[in-house]
């Protein structure tokens, strides 16, 4: 009997029921003593323990199992999915973790490792299709384009509308550097750097995917009302990897990349340089004669566009005790895309622990380094695309210098585009970047009532940005002798924020409260040269240029934000929860009198199904929720927005004069208010749930930036309280998990989003208001007007008469156009949808995601180009007589019998009937797409073999492709990409397609290996 009473070594595995595979991190404990610890990375564990005593093995989100211990030394365990949810805990604002159940407002988890499998280097476009509600755009197919994410639609006119980011509980800056920021701006030259035209990276990508655990989405002011003006558009929490305890674990991770092209305009092959038929080759109009058939012709952008590159090595290292643990980890990113000379590259460093270094004191603490280099090419207009399409076919583009070195020009008129060749080569466009990012937080049991927590960050980054057009360039238009803009940006965001939780327990009654304050300190410091008429065309550096030329430009921008917060909760028995939250802030960016200003949130939470007896109905809903929440948060204005700026005058016999902007000694916060209801059911033990959610947002006091005012009052700009808007909209998720079998299992998920929005005021006297950056080709740009919505395009359009027929000049028969602007198209789509399913079979898996969208307009600008230079195929009917559908402008017009057009125009000897066509006609209506956004296969190495290898404790490798195809109607390239960089406010420039590189096909192949 007292041998039977010894204790001896257990030993085990613990998997997940729902797929087969390891939980390491699971507590394993036996019962009754104080004795435990955790799976490795493979799920392993060894315990002492004697017979008769019973193991309780556990693991978040997962049903506890309690084994008791008999005559097997060997225990292994399936731990199956919690199906009530009831224990499922996410990370909200401040990183404080609550219980799902007690949430009255949506909230959406991503595990971070499934944003690393989709191996990109920009980990918020994974994010696409995956949450309900959450848009994620991109600005081109160049590697390290900026990305912008719209969480519930859109807020502001004129601001950013752009979720917080924060890391280990802590805000870091999501910066994209603006056009205003460098000398160019202010050159007398007009040779600007514009948004449109060049793009930088959004900061959020550098981010290394393979350092997040996970992300969790706060999709309104509900959720993120306690991070206070930063949060009014949502947030994205990041919760970085800090290593789990146990033996010490190594693992590394590589990937291979291959780039293809995505879907490129067509152009016509059978006519040549000229106008009306006859050859000319003083522009690229190609509306000459037929090219004759012993002419050679080049596939110039088959041959200039290239296979692009890339790799991706991750190597990290953790472990620890269940006192403290640690984790380092190195990533590296290369990415070569299709347009030569094209490349992004990023490494990243992070060392993240914790330490529990008294039962009452624990600390947590990451840091990180980053270091990125990325070269582009610019966009839009005068880009490589417009280039490469323009160029005649029967001239061989990758001839572009003539033996003397200096530029060869395809025309012998001032209409040169820019040759991709020499663009690429003589003209450049990078920047490269050092950053840190570090935090720690503490929390310390004062009593098993109250704790107090802090925690302290900082995000600092200092990148520089080289923009160089070489003296023959086009976009230098051959007058200034070249042209080089380089900027410094350093950016220093402080920040820090120190609470106390008091939690207290009345029978069934949970009550706790929350009681703190945040102060953030921001700095962003610009320093900007320009030079012109480069002394060696072929140097790259401000000391070769004119130092008459020379100018500089210094910004600085200083803010500061202090917030007190207090948050109460009340929960009775797990089924009934009411939050009320309260914050008030004091911003440096208004007037004194306007600087603080208060805002509330509550919810409520419902768990019905806590009240419903046994059988029955529970036997098939297993949980169910109804929540209910209403926010209200502020907004800060713009730095200097209050006061006026002066600057050094040169016309006027020096001093000083006032800026463009003018001062708003009166501005006041952006008030933006939320209501959300919503539901969570999940039936037949969680094979099948559903997330729904209504939600309507109403934003006042709307803080226009760079109002156009009269230039009597001595300004041209102005910032102003001037607007109300509202938008609304349904999120809809399901999941299933159709099959549920030990070696064979199928989940899937459908996210639904609808959304639609409203301008109901602006100031007195305006009726639209409209992004300048949008005007990208022509005269169609981003205007909302009111009573619209917030989505809308306005410009050019046809003359028409009472009945809306077009009318025709009786001179031309030609269409006429109007003169003012009016709205032409809506980009807001019918709605978006997501599907992700996962399959499983043993040790092999496959995933894949369908991006899916319904409806929406898009301005097809880069036909509008080739169809008036004669590129466009829908020009080669040039030689058979038209006549334009509508009516004569011959004062008939509104008459009962208005005359019909019947005058004949052959294209081929008049351009016009190409060039007169007003510019919503390139506007494609009801846009649908399908996109294969994510495919993975992946096979993970059974144990039983890599057991024999005592080398390998896990193993795998794996296949994944990224928007390997595109099923739409757009006749375009990608309708998907995005007129502008995300350092323009608004709306954007999404649904505007010009002259941008379509997302191209990626393919990745790597292995993934543990120690």
């Amino acid at each position: 009997m007292a041998a039977l009473a010894q204790d001896r070594t257990i030993s085990g595995r613990v998997t997940s029921a729902d797929d087969n595979q390891p939980i390491p991190g699971a507590s394993v404990v036996v019962r009754g003593s104080t004795r435990g610890t955790t799976t490795d990375a493979n799920g392993n564990f060894r315990i002492q323990a004697t017979r008769g005593q019973a193991l309780r093995i556990s693991f978040i989100g997962t049903t506890t199992q309690d084994v008791t211990i008999g005559n097997a030394d060997v225990i292994n365990v399936a731990l199956k999915q919690e199906a009530n949810a009831l224990n499922e805990v996410v990370v909200t604002a401040l990183g404080i973790e609550r219980e799902k159940r007690q949430l009255g407002y949506a909230v959406t988890e991503v595990a971070g490792q499934d944003l690393a499998n989709s191996q990109r280097d920009n980990f918020l476009n994974a994010i696409q299709g995956r949450v309900a509600g959450v848009q994620v755009g991109t600005s081109s197919g160049m590697p390290g384009s900026s990305s912008s994410v719209i969480i519930r639609g859109i807020n502001s006119l004129s601001g950013n509308n752009q979720p917080l980011y924060v890391v280990d509980g802590m805000p870091i800056s999501n910066n994209t550097i603006s056009s205003n920021n460098f000398a160019s701006s202010r050159a007398a030259s007009g040779q600007s750097t514009e948004n449109r035209t060049v793009d930088f990276s959004n900061r959020a990508q550098d981010i290394n995917p393979n350092d997040i655990e996970t992300i969790t989405i706060l999709k309104g002011p509900e959720a993120a009302a306690l991070y206070g003006v930063e949060a009014a558009n949502g947030a994205i929490v990041i919760t970085t990897k800090k290593g789990r305890s146990g033996q010490g674990r190594i693992s590394y991770t590589n990937s291979f990349t291959w780039q293809q092209t995505g879907p490129l305009p067509k152009t016509q092959r059978v006519y040549g340089q000229g106008n009306n038929g006859v050859s000319n080759n003083t522009n690229f109009n190609a509306f000459g004669p037929r090219i004759p058939e012993n002419d050679t012709l080049y596939n110039n952008a088959e041959n200039f566009l290239r296979t692009g590159t890339g790799q991706r090595h991750n190597l990290s290292f953790d472990g620890g005790t269940d006192r403290y643990t640690y984790r380092l980890s190195a990533g590296y990113t290369s990415s070569e895309g299709v347009i030569p000379t094209t490349d992004y590259k990023r490494l990243n460093i992070t060392l993240g622990g914790t330490a529990k270094l008294t039962d009452k004191l624990s600390l947590e603490s990451t840091i990180q380094y980053i270091n990125t280099d990325n070269r582009k090419v610019s966009k839009g207009a005068n880009s490589f695309l417009i280039g490469m399409l323009s160029w005649p076919v029967t001239d061989d583009m990758s001839n572009y210098l003539n033996p003397d070195g200096s530029r060869r020009r395809a025309t012998v008129g001032n209409t040169e585009v820019e040759n991709p060749y020499f663009d690429i080569n003589k003209n450049l466009l990078r920047d490269r970047g050092n950053r840190v990012v570090t935090n720690v937080g503490g929390n310390y049991t004062v009593a098993d009532w109250l704790t107090l927590s802090a925690r302290v960050g900082l995000d600092a980054f200092s990148t520089q940005y080289l923009i160089k057009y070489h003296p023959e360039s086009n976009r230098s238009g051959g007058v200034i002798g070249g042209a080089l803009d380089q900027a410094t940006d350093n950016n220093r965001t402080l920040t820090a924020q120190y609470f106390a939780t008091l939690k207290r327990t009345f029978g069934k009654l949970d009550a706790s409260l929350l009681v703190g304050q945040a102060i953030y300190d921001y700095r962003y410091e610009v320093l900007a040269t320009r030079g012109e008429k480069f002394l060696d065309p072929n140097f790259t550096s401000i000391n070769n240029t004119d130092p008459l030329t020379q100018k500089s430009l210094s910004t600085l921008r200083q803010r500061r934000l202090i917030g007190a917060f207090a948050n109460a909760t009340l929960d009775y028995d797990n089924t009934v929860t009411l939050t009320l939250t309260g914050r008030n802030d004091w911003s440096s960016t208004f007037p004194i009198q306007n600087r603080s200003f208060f805002y509330p949130s509550a919810s409520l939470s419902f768990v019905f199904t806590e009240l419903l007896p046994d059988g029955g109905l529970r036997k098939a809903l297993s949980y169910g929720k109804l929540r209910f929440s209403a926010a209200q948060v502020g907004k800060e204005a713009p730095e200097y927005a209050t006061t006026q700026a002066y600057e050094n005058q040169t016309t006027t016999g020096g001093g000083f004069s006032y800026g463009f902007t003018a001062p708003n000694p009166v501005l006041r916060p952006e008030k933006v208010t939320s209501v959300e209801v919503g539901t969570e059911l999940k039936f037949f033990n969680g094979r099948f749930g559903i997330d729904a959610a209504y939600y309507r947002t109403t934003s006042v006091a709307q803080i226009i930036r760079d109002l156009r005012i009269s230039y009597g009052t001595g300004f041209v700009l102005k910032t102003i309280n001037g607007g109300k808007l509202w938008n609304n909209g349904i999120e809809l998720s399901l999941t299933a998990e159709p099959i549920r079998q030990p070696n064979f299992g199928w989940n899937t998920t459908i996210n639904f989003t609808k959304t639609d929005s409203r301008l109901e005021q602006l100031a007195p006297g305006l009726t639209e208001f409209y992004n300048s950056d949008s005007n990208v080709y022509s005269n169609i740009r981003n205007g909302s007007r009111l009573g619209g919505p917030l989505t809308t395009l306005t410009g050019n359009s046809y003359l028409r008469n009472a009945k809306g027929d077009i009318l025709i000049s009786p001179l031309s028969g030609l269409p006429l156009t109007e003169t003012v602007w009016n709205v032409v198209a809506d980009r807001n789509p019918d709605f978006v949808v997501g599907f992700l399913n996962s399959f499983r079979y043993r040790d092999l898996s496959l995933n894949f995601l369908f991006d899916i969208r319904k409806g929406g307009d898009v301005y097809n600008a880069t036909e509008s180009y080739l169809y008036r230079t004669g590129l466009s195929t829908k020009t080669l009917d040039r030689e058979t007589p038209r006549v334009f559908t509508g009516v004569l402008k011959d004062g008939l017009e509104n008459s009962d019998t208005p005359t019909r057009n019947s005058i004949q125009v052959v294209p081929y000897y008049n351009n016009n009937f190409y060039t007169s066509l007003a510019d919503e006609t390139f506007i494609e209506r009801d846009i649908n797409w399908v996109r294969l956004k994510e495919v993975t296969v992946r096979y993970n190495l059974p144990t039983s073999v890599l057991g024999r290898s005592r080398i390998f404790k896990s193993a795998s490798v794996f296949f994944t492709g990224n928007d390997l195809f595109l099923l739409t109607n757009y006749t375009g390239g990608d309708p998907g990409v995005n007129a502008v960089n995300t350092a323009t406010g608004g709306s954007g420039g999404f649904g505007i397609d010009f002259g941008n590189l379509p997302l191209p096909r990626v393919f990745n192949a790597g292995i993934n290996i543990g120690l």
